[in-house]
């Protein structure tokens, strides 16, 4: 065979989410001469559609929800009309590898890539299997199409290690690929007057900022009762959460006015430009309890930002304790408002983290490196599986 290896992404939308972003910088910096990309949506599209489509690459849409629920035949019916048409558009596509991010993404993927006989079927993990844990029926289906799938690929060592405990049938088949961003994309120069401005922030308050959605395992609890903690000796540090409600916008704010925090505690919602916000950030706090790899972690480093993040998944892969960051326990607000006291106190500290974290990201952790990982690794399996070459 000749030509450029033909891959086809599977996700479930192109909103602003990590493994979102990832898929995106892929197709967008993968080598046009020797790879033709297309991505397969199965939700819905997003905002980076566009931008994707205005790049030549094709992006096709579907919908795979049960729109009138799950004991409605017609929403059956829907689904089943929908995975006829992904599987009709693998058979047109005709791809060398396909290449699926997030469990129903890469379930679907690699059950309509070995129905349609697509030479190589790829999985990623990018998050501990916890989301497993609530429906029991994942685990054995994970475990089933593993026996199909050619590599899996977690975007940490700690992801790996959650995937050979609980996984079957994938020995032998993972390869750790780290995230990777623009770092040319962030400044580590000083925010843009505007950003604090839009939030009330003062010249001299100090500004933590959390961009994490609004979901129970991102710790935003935990932040509201470190500051509590910090309110005495720091009466002019903010905080703001950036992020979507993913199910605890309410809690976060009845948490908040009852501890008296509502004017030191923003709720700014789901943003598209970070990469503006983080500067203004005095430090970036993730305050998880459970991460994969987390992309914002790079994105602060990438602006020069210190890091304080907790001990969960892998999170100390990417930031190095007291060279980048801070690491700290997770669910523990006394660690948390500690470690952010010790950087309020010393902004030479603040800077020194700062500079390191971006080192860091531009040796470790860059796009171009991503995609150098991972082209040399679809060539590889490539030519294992059939030789083919570019």
């Amino acid at each position: 065979m000749s030509g450029p290896l033909r891959i086809m992404y599977f996700i479930g939308s192109l909103r602003l989410g990590g493994a979102e972003k990832q898929v995106v910088e892929l197709a967008l910096g993968l080598d046009r001469s020797r790879f033709r990309v297309e991505i397969c949506c199965l939700n819905q599209g997003g905002p980076m559609v566009d931008a994707v489509r205005a790049d030549g690459i094709p992006v096709h849409i579907f919908n795979t929800s049960l729109p009138w629920g799950k004991f409605n035949p017609r929403s059956w019916i829907h689904l089943a009309r929908h995975l006829w048409g992904i599987l009709r558009q693998v058979r047109r596509s005709r791809p060398d590898i396909i290449h699926g991010y997030l469990f129903t993404a890469y379930v679907t993927g690699i059950i309509c890539g070995k129905i349609a006989g697509v030479p190589v079927l790829i999985s990623s993990r990018r998050s501990l299997g916890f989301f497993k844990e609530d429906k029991p029926w994942r685990q054995p289906l994970e475990n089933f199409v593993n026996r199909w799938t050619h590599a899996i690929i977690p975007n940490s060592k700690a992801v790996l290690e959650d995937c050979i405990r609980r996984e079957r049938n994938g020995k032998g088949k993972y390869r750790v690929i780290y995230n990777g961003v623009d770092v040319e994309r962030y400044s580590t120069g000083p925010a843009e007057p505007s950003v604090r401005a839009e939030w009330g922030i003062a010249p001299g308050d100090l500004l933590v900022g959390c961009v994490a959605n609004l979901i129970h395992y991102k710790g935003h609890l935990e932040i509201l009762d470190a500051a509590v903690l910090l309110r005495e000796e720091f009466p002019r540090l903010r905080f703001v959460f950036v992020g979507r409600d993913g199910g605890m916008e309410k809690a976060i704010v009845e948490r908040r006015d009852a501890l008296g925090l509502r004017d030191c505690v923003i709720l700014a919602g789901s943003r598209s430009d970070v990469d503006r916000l983080i500067p203004a950030f005095d430090v970036l706090l993730l305050a998880s309890h459970e991460e994969g790899f987390s992309n914002v972690l790079l994105e602060g480093m990438a602006c020069g930002r210190p890091i304080v993040a907790t001990a969960v998944g892998g999170n100390a892969e990417s930031v190095t304790h007291g060279e980048t960051g801070l690491i700290i326990p997770p669910r523990d607000p006394a660690a948390m408002a500690e470690a952010l006291a010790a950087l309020m106190r010393d902004p030479d500290l603040r800077r020194r983290l700062g500079d390191a974290g971006r080192i860091r990201v531009e040796r470790e952790f860059s796009r171009e490196r991503m995609i150098q990982n991972m082209d040399e690794f679809y060539l590889e399996i490539a030519a294992k599986s059939f030789g083919k070459r570019t």
